[in-house]
């Protein structure tokens, strides 16, 4: 029997994620995205999540329900962290309760 098998770590979104989503919702936005981003974009339009068109960035379709799942992802973690907060169990690394 494999030990490992209920061994997985459990974390919040990282900052690549979280990059990825502002990335996206921009792009679902129409609005300007950093100078900084135009490596993800480039990624982002081989991957198959956002597709030029006509010097217009769009969300494909995969591009959407990527954006939906790190959203969902961020609420889920917002939530988790709320609960913690709740039973009085501090994270590490995060903000403390009454803070």
């Amino acid at each position: 029997m494999n030990d490992d098998r209920y061994s997985m770590k459990i974390g919040t979104i990282g900052q690549q994620e979280i990059d990825l989503l502002e990335c996206l919702v921009r792009i679902d936005l129409g609005q300007a995205l950093d100078a900084r981003a135009a490596d993800m974009c480039r990624r982002l339009i081989e991957g198959g999540l956002v597709q030029d068109s006509d010097d217009e960035l769009v969300l494909t379709p995969a591009g959407i329900e990527r954006c939906r799942s790190l959203q969902h992802r961020v609420a889920a973690d917002k939530e988790a962290a709320k609960v913690i907060a709740d039973r009085g169990i501090a994270l590490a690394g995060g903000p403390r309760r009454g803070t």
